[in-house]
């Protein structure tokens, strides 16, 4: 078996390769994309499975199921929400061959769900409204299915340089005291109330990914994982990792103990 890579390391590898996108410019990030979030949303199953022996095992007989962009509630109290992992809403026969080991269905209750987004570029003016998108999917969720977890999931770049294809393409951003704001948008986000392992109306976990992608075309390939500060250091509540083993330990304890 090979040896497991995290999201937070598959995300890069994601974003270095070179893809042709529908947009008036070909880059391998585009914010009016999900894209990016789906594929951060898999690597965070994956990651629940290759952490936990109940899940991995409730997965393969078929008792958990995951699925995407899935709409919770209707109306002003809905949210299209980026991932929800419960069981089966049918009998579902789980895929070990695929390229993960828990099928895709709709579920008939939710014990998880997840929000992938991003701050690529325009920290300033992102990072408030990211904010509030994980505390409205919480306070949504929540109001829902009151014993689900939830977790955010935030990508942030780190990069002094960023060509967005929603400006003209020799208007490059450059990101002026980028380690600050980094640094200020992870403390943010860590100060946001938490459940603390309890049923509550908060967000349970919410893990940043930092990341150096420039979405230049010649410099497709060299986007790295950032592991020193300002980015969240192991053991740190904000660490991607530490989300996954603090959502598999609760999702555990709360739903197939």
């Amino acid at each position: 078996m090979s040896e497991h890579r995290y999201g937070d390391e598959r995300i890069v590898d994601w974003l270095n390769q070179e893809r042709n996108w529908s947009y008036p410019r070909n880059v391998p990030y585009h914010p009016r994309s999900d894209s990016h979030g789906g594929a951060q949303c898999r690597y965070f199953v994956d990651d629940l499975l290759y952490e936990s022996d109940a899940i991995r095992e409730a997965a393969a007989a078929g008792e958990l199921v995951y699925q995407e962009d899935y709409e919770v509630g209707e109306g002003g109290l809905s949210w299209n929400t980026d991932l929800v992992i419960g069981p089966p809403a049918d009998s579902v026969q789980a895929s070990l061959d695929g390229d993960r080991e828990m099928a895709q269905a709709n579920p008939a209750e939710i014990y998880l769900a997840a929000d992938a987004k991003s701050i690529m570029t325009e920290h300033q003016k992102a990072r408030r409204n990211r904010q509030r998108d994980i505390n409205s999917f919480a306070d949504i969720m929540h109001h829902h299915h009151e014993k689900a977890l939830t977790a955010g999931i935030l990508l942030v770049n780190l990069a002094e340089e960023f060509d967005s294809p929603l400006r003209d393409p020799d208007d490059i951003t450059d990101h002026v005291h980028i380690e600050r704001i980094v640094g200020e948008i992870i403390e943010m986000f860590d100060s946001i109330n938490r459940s603390e392992g309890e049923i509550s109306a908060n967000l349970d976990g919410a893990g940043v990914v930092v990341v150096r992608h420039s979405n230049l075309i010649d410099d497709i390939g060299d986007s790295e994982l950032v592991t020193e500060p300002p980015a969240p250091q192991p053991g740190d509540r904000i660490h991607y990792r530490t989300l996954v083993q603090q959502m598999a330990d609760w999702m555990e304890a709360r739903f197939l103990s």
